[in-house]
């Protein structure tokens, strides 16, 4: 038997999607008559669901949706990381394209910063929000969010994301246990047995997964894994430097590294020649992003190819669509691009 609190909460457009087995967005364009195609029987399911529950549409909640602004969020963990430009450049192009300007906020990986730029686009009712970077793992910033995303999603309010979250959002992106096992496979199939991995913050979504495609690659190999071959430090150039001083000074004879993005392989390039080691005679080096720099460096970087500009570009047609997290993730399929940075051992 339901509870005095139970029959008090008043029966949100969530729980009517839920009993008519269609997404919030089907509900809102029956309920608000929306030119929009929608099957008579999940039209006749919305209904019955409506009536059933005795769901009183939130008129504040119809006008927030009706007065949306043409303008959609990007928000991106480290604007200066090159990493993001081309998803920017997407999501401002096809945006753009479409009638939609789109504002561009920068956290810096901070949580609470996070939160509040959230809260301020939705205020300023824009159309939707994508994610750039992954997501942090921190229970109590995830719990804040996802009561962000409850909340807006009874406006319609769309958030989808690039990288890898721990929240109930749509996401478009490449499946990062499976970069991490393409690039220690690789260099496994040419004779490397000491690998090492320079990932980025540990709590950091994109990261774990790095650890995890690492280490699945390391065991199926047939070599042992050890965290000892594994450093967690900055998306950076800097990052990328110190990593590679730090798993060296471990003396464990690696002779290859894996490289969480190709910012942090040009720092790793940086210490190897510091330390008077060619590459890729002395230490083979891969990378992930492809980004402009990979073929520039001293050697050309091989790395991971990430679609980053195609990402960026169907996140924005998914805002405009109205798509929910219901619907199927869509994951691009990523490829390594060989350069010079890798050796092949005898």
């Amino acid at each position: 038997m339901a509870t005095s609190s139970e029959r008090q909460r008043r029966v949100s457009i969530t729980d009517v999607a839920q009993k008519a087995e269609v997404s919030i967005t089907t509900v809102s364009r029956v309920i608000n008559n929306v030119d929009y195609p929608v099957s008579q029987e999940a039209r006749d399911r919305v209904l019955d669901a409506v009536r059933e529950l005795n769901y009183t549409p939130n008129l504040s909640a119809q006008y927030l949706r009706k007065s949306f602004n043409n303008v959609i969020g990007l928000i991106v963990r480290d604007i200066a990381n090159p990493y993001f430009g081309e998803i920017g450049k997407a999501v401002t192009e096809m945006a753009m394209g479409m009638g939609y300007l789109s504002f561009v906020c920068n956290t810096g990986r901070d949580p609470e910063e996070e939160v509040r730029i959230q809260e301020l686009l939705w205020q300023h009712r824009v159309q939707g929000i994508i994610l750039a970077g992954g997501g942090m793992s921190s229970p109590d910033h995830v719990k804040v969010l996802e009561k962000q995303i409850e909340r807006s999603r009874e406006h319609g309010f769309v958030i989808v994301s690039v990288a890898p979250q721990a929240l109930p959002v749509r996401l478009v992106s490449v499946d990062y246990v499976h970069v991490a096992h393409m690039m220690t496979s690789y260099l496994a199939a040419r004779g490397h047995r000491r690998i090492g991995f320079i990932s980025g913050r540990a709590d950091v979504l994109t990261c774990q997964h790095h650890v995890e495609g690492y280490k699945a690659a390391v065991n199926q190999a047939g070599l042992s894994f050890d965290e000892q071959y594994i450093v967690h430090e900055d998306f950076t150039e800097t990052g990328g430097y110190r990593g590679l001083m730090d798993l060296l000074s471990r003396r464990l004879g690696i002779t290859a590294i894996c490289a969480g993005s190709d910012i942090i392989a040009t720092g790793a390039l940086q210490a190897a020649q510091h330390r008077n080691m060619s590459v890729p005679r002395d230490l083979s080096v891969i990378g992930v992003g492809d980004l402009p720099q990979a073929r520039y460096t001293s050697p050309p970087l091989t790395t991971v190819v990430i679609p980053r500009y195609e990402m960026g570009r169907k996140a924005v047609e998914l805002v405009l669509r109205g798509e929910v997290e219901t619907s199927p993730d869509i994951m691009f399929q990523p490829q390594i691009i060989e350069r010079s940075s890798v050796a092949e051992l005898n």
